[in-house]
C-alpha cells in the first residue's frame, strides 16, 4: 500500500471515530450494551491492523532514512546542488513527521479502545435464556454475533456490581487518538490534576535485569580475542556456564554489565494519558454538580462574591474589545477592577473585603480539592479494587479496566497509595454516589493482598476472589464486615465463609491439616 494512502486511510478512518458519540450512559438493556461493544472491538481490530502495517515499514523510527539525506560530500558542490539537498531533507523530514504523529494517533486510539472496553466487560454479565450460562469479562468476546455458543438469541444484559467500571469516563476518552487536543483543553486545575495521575501510573519498578552484555576473551586461531556478547536475562542463568557452551571451556568473561528494565505501574505511555483524561474529565463534571451545593452551604457572603465575579468578567470582555494589544488590555482590565471593586465598596486603600477574601480563599480550596486531588483518589481506589477483587492470574492474562496494568506491585509502587485524605473521601461520599470510605494505609491493604496470593500460591484453591479483597478490608482496613460486604456487593455470609476459610489454610489448627497443605504445595 502506498504510504500517502496509508496516512489517509488511518485519518479517515480517525475522523470518523472522532465523529461518532459514545454515551455509555445511555446503555439498559443487551442490544444497546453490545451495539457499543461491537463497535469498539471493530475499531481496534481495524486500528491493530493500521498499527501493524505502519510499523513493519518502519514507522516507529521514521527519521533513520534522513541518515542518507542532508550530508555534504568534502567536493566542492555547487550552489543548485547545495539547494536541492536542503530541499529533498525538508521533504523527508515532513514525510517523517507525518509517520510519526500518525502511527503515535492510533496507538493511543488502540489504548482508549481497550480501556473503553475492559470497563465495558466489568460493567456486564451476559445470561443466557436457554441454558443458563452467563458470561462476563473477556468471555463477552464470544457473543459478537450475538448469540449464544448453544444457539439461542434469547440474551439478558445484568449489571456485574462486583465489577470495577466508571462507564462515564468512555465518552472522555480520546478514542480518535487526539490526546494532546483533548489536554490543551484542560483547566489550569485540570492539568494539575493530569500530572498527578500520569505520575501514579508512570511510578517504577526497582530495576529488574532484562539483559546482560559482556567482553569475552576466547582463544581462536592460535590467538587470543575479545568479543561482545549479550544475553536475554533469566532468574536462573549462569553466565559462565553459557558462555562456555558458546565459545568453548577456555573462553573467560573480563567485563559484565547488567541492563535493566523499570516496568511502570501502567506500562504503557497512551495508556497512562487516556486513564488520566477520562478520570480528570469525569471529575471535572462532577465537580461541576456538587462545588455549586457546597459553596452554598459555607460561604459567608454569596451576594460579595457573586458581585466580585461580574466585575471581573465584566473588566475582561471590556479590556479585550477596547485594548489595542494584549499589554493594553490586561493594563486596561486591572484598572477597571480596581475602580469597579472601589466603587462597590469591595475594595479599600488597596484590600479587599475581608469576608470577601475568606469566601475566595475558601473557593479556591474547594476548587482545588475537587479538581485537582478527586481525580487521583477515584482512581486509586479503583485500583485498590481491582487488585484487591482479582487474582494474579486474571490480571496477568487479561487487560482488564486498566491495561497493561502490572499484576504485582514492588514496595516503591505500593507507597503511592498511602495519600489519601480523609475529608476529600468524606466530601465525595457525601455530595456524589461513590461507595468510597476513608483507609488508613491503603498500602499495607495491597501488601497483604500481594502475601496472601503468594502464600496460596499452588494450591489450586478455589476461591472468591472478591470475597478475599473483602476480608482484607475488614482486617487491614478496619472496616466493619457490613462495609466491606457493600464495597464489594457481596453478603456477609460470603465474606465471614471466605474469612473462615483463609485462616483456616494460613493457620492449620492441627498437625495433620499441616501435613495435608505441605503435600498440596509439593
Amino acid at each position: 500500500m502506498n504510504e500517502s494512502r496509508l496516512i489517509g486511510r488511518a485519518e479517515k478512518y480517525l475522523g470518523d471515530i472522532r465523529r461518532k458519540t459514545i454515551n455509555a450512559d445511555d446503555i439498559h438493556d443487551f442490544n444497546s450494551f453490545m451495539n457499543i461493544y461491537i463497535y469498539l472491538k471493530d475499531n481496534l481490530y481495524e486500528l491493530q491492523e493500521f498499527r501493524d502495517t505502519m510499523e513493519i515499514k518502519g514507522y516507529k523510527a521514521p527519521y533513520s532514512s534522513l541518515m542518507k539525506f542532508g550530508r555534504v560530500s568534502s567536493v566542492e558542490m555547487k550552489v543548485e546542488d547545495l539547494h536541492d539537498i536542503s530541499r529533498h531533507t525538508q521533504h523527508f523530514r515532513m514525510r517523517a513527521a507525518l509517520k510519526k504523529n500518525i502511527l503515535d494517533r492510533v496507538k493511543s486510539s488502540i489504548a482508549s479502545h481497550k480501556i473503553a472496553i475492559g470497563h465495558l466487560e466489568e460493567y456486564a454479565t451476559i445470561k443466557c435464556l436457554i441454558c443458563n450460562k452467563d458470561y462476563t469479562g473477556h468471555e463477552i468476546a464470544d457473543l459478537t454475533a450475538q448469540k449464544c455458543l448453544c444457539g439461542s438469541p434469547d440474551l439478558e444484559l445484568n449489571i456485574n456490581y462486583q465489577g470495577v467500571y466508571r462507564l462515564k469516563i468512555i465518552k472522555y476518552l480520546p478514542l480518535s487518538g487526539e490526546y494532546m487536543v483533548k489536554m490543551s483543553e484542560l483547566s489550569p486545575f485540570g492539568r494539575d490534576a493530569f500530572r498527578q495521575i500520569v505520575r501514579i501510573l508512570k511510578q517504577e519498578k526497582r530495576g529488574l535485569v532484562k539483559t546482560v552484555s559482556m567482553v569475552v576473551k576466547v582463544f581462536e586461531g592460535g590467538r587470543w580475542v575479545r568479543k561482545r556478547v549479550n544475553l536475554d536475562c533469566s532468574d536462573k542463568i549462569n553466565y559462565e556456564k553459557e558462555i562456555r557452551k558458546k565459545y568453548g571451556s577456555n573462553a573467560r568473561i573480563e567485563f559484565l554489565q547488567f541492563h535493566r528494565k523499570k516496568p511502570s505501574i501502567v506500562n504503557d505511555k497512551h495508556v497512562q494519558n487516556a486513564l488520566a483524561l477520562g478520570y480528570v474529565k469525569f471529575s471535572e463534571k462532577q465537580a461541576e454538580n456538587i462545588i455549586p451545593v457546597i459553596l452554598d452551604k459555607n460561604l459567608k457572603n454569596k451576594l460579595k462574591l457573586k458581585n466580585y465575579d461580574e466585575i471581573l468578567q465584566n473588566a475582561r470582555i471590556t479590556g479585550r474589545r477596547m485594548g489595542e494589544d494584549d499589554q493594553d488590555q490586561k493594563t486596561l482590565e486591572k484598572e477597571l477592577i480596581t475602580e469597579e471593586l472601589v466603587k462597590e465598596g469591595l475594595l479599600n486603600k488597596g484590600l479587599l473585603d475581608k469576608e470577601l477574601q475568606e469566601d475566595l480563599s475558601l473557593r479556591k480550596k474547594i476548587e482545588e480539592k475537587l479538581l485537582v486531588d478527586a481525580p487521583r483518589i477515584l482512581i486509586l481506589w479503583d485500583l485498590m479494587k481491582y487488585y484487591l477483587s482479582t487474582s494474579h492470574d486474571r490480571r496477568s492474562k487479561y487487560a482488564g479496566p486498566f491495561p497493561n496494568l502490572r499484576p504485582v506491585l514492588d514496595k516503591t509502587q505500593i507507597n503511592t497509595f498511602i495519600d489519601f485524605p480523609e475529608s476529600l473521601v468524606e466530601c465525595l461520599k457525601k455530595y456524589t454516589k461513590e461507595k468510597i470510605e476513608y483507609i488508613y494505609h491503603m498500602n499495607e491493604l495491597l501488601n497483604e493482598k500481594f502475601e496472601v496470593e503468594n502464600k496460596f500460591k499452588g494450591l489450586h484453591l478455589k476461591m472468591n476472589t472478591a470475597a478475599v479483597g473483602a476480608v482484607i478490608l475488614h482486617n487491614i482496613g478496619k472496616l466493619s464486615i457490613e462495609e466491606s460486604s457493600q464495597i464489594f456487593s457481596l453478603t456477609t455470609t460470603e465474606v465471614i465463609n471466605e474469612k473462615n476459610k483463609m485462616q483456616t489454610f494460613q493457620k492449620p489448627v492441627t498437625r495433620k491439616a499441616q501435613k495435608f497443605l505441605n503435600m498440596i504445595k509439593d
